[in-house]
């Protein structure tokens, strides 16, 4: 499968503001980052959180020119997504929009990030609505690798305190917050610290002229602006420990404050070779995955290499130093040369994410470049005893608990076999082979190493896991071959409480999957071999299942779900509700109501097809000591299942008008490895087409009224509940 790889152009703009720009002419949908080059590491010593702070008050006040409406609820009602992402040194605010609504939107953000309008009350609802984000992710890895990260920092140095923001760090002076946010946005939201970036179907002069329009609404800085420039964090201690993070070491590698942009390529270069697998024979055969990453999020300052394994801190100790020359060595082949193209990751399947984080690269690039080039020098950052390491320092995790390995009767598997219509998403896929396997109920672990192998040999692998089961796929010229060495060398795991937040693991409930293992090869060559595999693999049965923990839970999800049939019809009348209902929901669910701080409409595609509105929210637990309880459930999460049910109820009544003067926007996929994946999990819930490929038809209005009385007569609505200590439930 040939690499994407799209014409970048990158412009400096007289006023400082910088952009990078890439046309894509297969897309139908325009991918924007607007990057502010200040993070939490600017922000006051003493308001930990206020740059987080301003990110949440940005996309939550009304905008200028609609006093009402925020940029979620603009980008709602035009089907569009957006989101924004504060880090240590880069804020930024990125968005998906149809392309012929690309202008419109991306001035709207510009202004809305140039000239906010700061509302004391949308202040103190996004000062609780970052208090209930703290409390639901206080306990992720993620907050933990935060928290041990300020541990490697210098005392002196504001990393050294973990910057997330909460009720507490804030307070609750709004008088105070407001001057603080004032203050933050006038020193650091100004043309000289902006970077837009573009990827669309649009031109790139028509897109260079969309971006000078952009940049000039943002004012120069003040005269007492702070410099660009970044002081180092990192202290002398060569390692942190952190818990409960799993089987997981990361080794970092800080980057002088000062890199020149060629040495920042050829680092993010060096990343993805790596990536591709130039470190299988230099790693233990303890560590079973790795990654390597350019500026990871949280350290950014640094170059990231995390390993999946295990390992004592004396050996930790030496591969460090033996990773350092290597890595030290591998940097220096690779060539300096300005390369004006850009390639997303092999394995990108959603093209959006790789280009934030791209732009979020250019946006950190011109911080490491504000020094004078006398102070860029081109040191290795991998030099000896520059490495730092955090460690897990609980007990090391068992091995998920395997199924049985004495074989019982094959089980029979689901086979398909065909290019089944991928190739009018990307004709390339005609020349392509690529084999897909899905097992229920169980994970499948691979052999270490398994992805980096692959991609030695020209195979990307992708696999994913779901409470339901996990699929593996692999596509190149010896994709079946390659299935079937995974396959004999893999086993299966119990499957276990996924990772993230409770809601999202909801949601992933959402989507049907068989009950028996299956297969789709793109060519019979080697396809018998590939299904006896699996069956084999498939036949280890289960010897026990993985119980919720005891503890007691600090938060809980709760999501309505509506199911139908699954005919095209009523799955084109699903998608076109998450689009209208996703921004009123968040709204009455989030604000006016006050449910927690995860607030999302999703869908799932298939036979059936399902409509999920979920929330997530903190402590019901110790809410509900003092209410009781009734039918089992305490009092609170009954109330808010009960508002769930009203809130809904009413999206549905008022749905026939707008639903029938806005058709569905069926976006298709961006990158080859997209098609085959959404074709894959078409198959799996029972359909032959993904939603996308259904035509751009319109609902009429007889049909659309016919589909509306389909929710009260073949509509199912359930109420799932799931607790943080994995306790699952539901029911009508």
């Amino acid at each position: 499968m040939a690499s994407l790889s799209f014409q970048q152009t990158c412009i400096s703009l007289p006023n400082g503001a910088q952009g990078v720009l890439a046309q894509a002419p297969h897309l139908t949908r325009a991918h924007v980052s607007i990057a502010i080059a200040a993070g939490y590491l600017d922000e006051p010593r003493t308001l930990p959180g206020l740059a987080h702070l301003l990110e949440h008050v940005l996309t939550t006040a009304p905008l200028e020119a609609f006093s009402n409406i925020s940029l979620l609820t603009w980008f709602s009602q035009h089907q569009g997504s957006l989101n924004a992402h504060t880090d240590d040194y880069v804020t930024d605010v990125h968005f998906s929009i149809p392309a012929e609504t690309l202008e419109a939107a991306a001035l709207t953000v510009a202004s809305q990030l140039a000239r906010p309008a700061f509302s004391p009350s949308v202040i103190c609802a996004e000062v609780a609505a970052i208090d209930a984000e703290w409390q639901a992710r206080q306990h992720s890895s993620a907050m933990q690798r935060l928290s041990a990260i300020a541990t490697l920092s210098d005392s002196q140095h504001i990393g050294a305190d973990c910057r997330h923001g909460n009720a507490q760090t804030l307070g609750s002076d709004t008088a105070l917050l407001l001057d603080a946010l004032t203050a933050f946005h006038r020193d650091h939201y100004h043309d000289g610290r902006v970077s837009i970036a573009i990827i669309s179907p649009w031109a790139t002069e028509t897109m260079t002229r969309l971006v000078k329009r952009m940049a000039t609404l943002f004012s120069p800085p003040t005269p007492s602006a702070p410099s660009l420039a970044i002081t180092s964090r990192w202290s002398r201690l060569p390692h942190a420990k952190i818990a409960r993070t799993g089987n997981a070491i990361e080794l970092l590698w800080p980057l002088p404050s000062a890199v020149a942009r060629h040495q920042l390529t050829a680092l993010g270069d060096t990343a993805d070779r790596l990536n591709q697998g130039f470190l299988v024979e230099q790693l233990p055969g303890s560590i079973t995955d790795y990654r390597a990453t350019l500026a990871p999020s949280g350290t950014t300052d640094a170059f990231s290499l995390t390993l999946s394994g295990t390992a004592t801190q004396e050996q930790v100790k030496a591969l460090a130093a033996a990773l350092s020359e290597r890595l030290a060595a591998l940097l220096g082949t690779i060539p300096n040369d300005h390369n004006n193209r850009w390639q997303p990751p092999a394995d990108t399947v959603q093209l959006a994410p790789a280009w934030f984080a791209h732009a979020r690269h250019q946006a950190l690039a011109r911080r490491f470049t504000a020094q004078p080039s006398e102070h860029q020098p081109d040191a290795s950052p991998f030099a000896a005893n520059n490495a730092r390491w955090l460690l897990d320092n609980a007990s090391p995790s068992p091995s998920p608990p395997a199924f049985d390995r004495q074989p019982a009767a094959y089980p029979a598997v689901q086979h398909w076999c065909g290019l089944y219509g991928v190739n009018d998403d990307f004709a390339a896929l005609v020349t392509t082979a690529w084999a897909a396997c899905f097992v229920p109920e169980a994970i499948i672990v691979s052999s270490p190493l398994t992805a980096q192998r692959l991609a030695l040999q020209a195979i990307v692998f992708k696999q994913e896991n779901s409470p339901h089961g996990s699929w593996v796929i692999t596509v190149g010229s010896q994709a079946n071959h390659a299935m079937v060495a995974l396959l004999e060398d893999a086993v299966l795991a119990v499957s276990k409480a996924q990772q993230g937040l409770q809601a999202q693991q909801l949601i992933q409930r959402l989507t049907p999957l068989p009950a028996t293992p299956a297969v789709w090869v793109s060519h019979s060559t080697g396809a018998a071999a590939v299904c006896h595999a699996l069956a084999n693999l498939a036949s280890h049965v289960a010897i026990r299942a993985e119980q919720p923990s005891a503890n007691l839970s600090t938060s809980t999800a709760i999501m309505r779900t509506l199911s139908l049939p699954g005919t095209p019809s009523q799955r084109l009348l699903l998608a076109l509700a998450e689009q209208h209902h996703s921004g009123a929901f968040f709204q009455q669910a989030r604000y006016d109501h006050h449910l927690g701080y995860v607030a999302a409409v999703r869908s799932g595609d298939g036979a059936p097809c399902s409509l999920g509105y979920v929330v997530q929210t903190s402590n019901v637990g110790e809410i509900s000591k003092d209410a009781g309880s009734a039918g089992g459930k305490p009092l609170e999460e009954k109330r808010i299942a009960e508002k769930l049910q009203s809130i809904t109820d009413a999206l549905w009544k008022t749905s026939d008008s707008v639903l029938q003067a806005q058709p569905p926007t069926l976006t298709p996929p961006e990158t080859p490895l997209a098609a085959l994946v959404l074709q894959w999990q078409s198959l799996l819930t029972g359909t032959n087409q993904p939603l996308h490929r259904l035509g751009q038809q319109r609902i009429d209005s007889q049909a659309l009224t016919n589909l509306l009385t389909q929710i009260n007569t073949l509509g199912h609505w359930q109420t799932h509940w799931l607790d943080s200590a994995g306790h699952y439930e539901v029911n009508r």
